[in-house]
């Protein structure tokens, strides 16, 4: 009988050690404007994604995204076991989204810099990250030939809640 995982059990929670095992760190050249066509608009940023490949079954088998919220990435690895458990089962790639601003997805320098500038903190706001999130799934999908797979949203606090409704109007993309 296999074990069952308590929720945010501290013992059960994905160790350094296992992040940096499992999991590879990649960025994607990211749009800093997805919704005007002004010269800015063509500026871009690296934004951070890890994937986990441990239990993927291929092509066919689903995604399981997770959205960063309002923090680095890093934090999430660390405390959402469950994503790695329920991967497991349904031989799921894992894929963990860092928000713009956030951790190493800073398009301007450092978050100070970003927000200090009138210029460039309109470019902070949840319309740009649900685009972001949208254009590296696509990008997921085709990089690693999975096109058929589903995806499977997962987030908590702000990630979960706000962009798992507006990343909705993107699913016409995505599936």
């Amino acid at each position: 009988m296999e074990e069952k995982l308590e929720a945010r059990d501290p013992n059960k929670i994905l160790s350094a050690s296992a992040i940096s095992d499992d999991f590879i760190t990649l960025f994607y050249t990211q749009t800093i404007d997805h919704f005007n066509y002004g010269p800015q608009s063509y500026a871009t940023f690296q934004q951070r994604y890890v994937i986990n490949f441990k239990y993927w079954g291929g092509s066919n088998s689903p995604i399981f995204a997770y959205l960063g919220a309002e923090e680095q990435i890093d934090f999430d690895l660390q405390s959402i076991g469950f994503l790695s458990t329920n991967a497991r089962h349904f031989s799921a790639l894992q894929v963990y989204i860092e928000h713009r601003y956030y951790g190493e997805s800073i398009p301007f320098g450092t978050m100070e810099q970003a927000m200090n500038d009138i210029s460039t903190r309109g470019y902070f706001n949840s319309a740009q990250a649900i685009a972001d999130y949208a254009e590296v799934l696509i990008h997921i999908k085709d990089k690693f030939s999975a096109q058929n797979s589903p995806i499977i949203v997962f987030g908590g606090s702000y990630g979960g809640s706000k962009k798992y409704q507006e990343l909705i109007n993107y699913t016409f993309n995505l599936h």
